[in-house]
């Protein structure tokens, strides 16, 4: 797959280390329009966690804002936060719609 890459972690301030959540995304953007994605996203689960499902939103779809916001929606289906990590969904798709959107400023 050709196109841009980019990897964001988003960490607590006072830690160096570990992401409280990550994103690497791989965008095939042709004339504005993404052809093909590759995301995955960390710090959310035990292990990468691959998100096909907003890869098959993002297919066929404008590079823009709204289509990234539309495509994240559902990247933390399935997810069963705790009390003490509850917020992770939602910085999950923040995270997420950030590094679209950096990507693509950049291409």
């Amino acid at each position: 797959m050709g196109g841009a890459l980019l990897y964001l972690k988003i960490r607590d301030r006072q830690s160096y280390e570990f992401a409280l959540a990550s994103a690497a995304v791989a965008l095939d953007v042709h004339r504005g329009i993404i052809r093909q994605a590759r995301i995955a996203a960390g710090g959310v689960g035990t292990k990468p966690w691959r998100l096909t499902s907003v890869e098959r939103a993002l297919a066929g779809r404008p590079a823009n804002a709204d289509t990234f916001e539309s495509a994240v929606g559902n990247a933390a289906d399935g997810a069963r936060p705790l009390t003490h990590n509850a917020f992770k969904p939602a910085l999950l798709r923040r995270t997420l719609i950030r590094a679209l959107i950096t990507l693509q400023e950049r291409g």
